[in-house]
């Protein structure tokens, strides 16, 4: 039963987990320039765009927390040492410009405020976005460092 539960748990992961995390790996900077171009698209036609890029984003996140959560899932991301935490500040700024684009999408959509006040809460959204991702960052750094005055 044992070797069983083994197999299939290997199989699971050579099928379906690591193909879809290639994808994932392939396509996330990509999505961050298709981004930059749906925000371009607002501001230069004023017009909201439909980009589901939340939707996605969700998507990659579910499958980055299992790589970061599940040991067994992300050995070959750990033996890349950067990939993993690349991955994570991906997802953050990709999920910051899709707030930006939420925002907007309110101005172009429905005149919420105006094009200034959009650009300048998009602005103050993606730095806020950052700061905590500063601040993640340096409470739980990605290099552990070794105390120089242990002994």
């Amino acid at each position: 039963m044992k070797v069983l539960k083994s197999l299939l748990k290997w199989l699971l992961a050579i099928i379906f987990y690591h193909p879809f995390m290639l994808l994932v790996i392939i396509t996330m900077p990509f999505i961050l320039f298709l981004i930059y171009g749906d925000i371009k698209s607002i501001l230069i036609s004023e017009t909201p765009v439909n980009s589901g890029s939340m939707s996605i984003i969700g998507i990659y996140g579910f499958f980055i927390y299992l790589a970061t959560r599940i040991p067994f899932l992300g050995i070959p991301y750990r033996k890349i040492t950067i990939l993993l935490p690349f991955l994570h500040l991906l997802l953050y700024n990709l999920t910051a410009l899709s707030v930006g684009i939420v925002i907007l999408n309110k101005w172009a959509d429905e005149g919420l405020y105006s094009k200034g006040w959009a650009i300048t809460l998009m602005l103050l959204a993606i730095v806020a976005i950052r700061l905590c991702m500063s601040l993640l960052y340096w409470k739980y750094p990605v290099v552990q460092r070794a105390n120089r005055y242990k002994e």
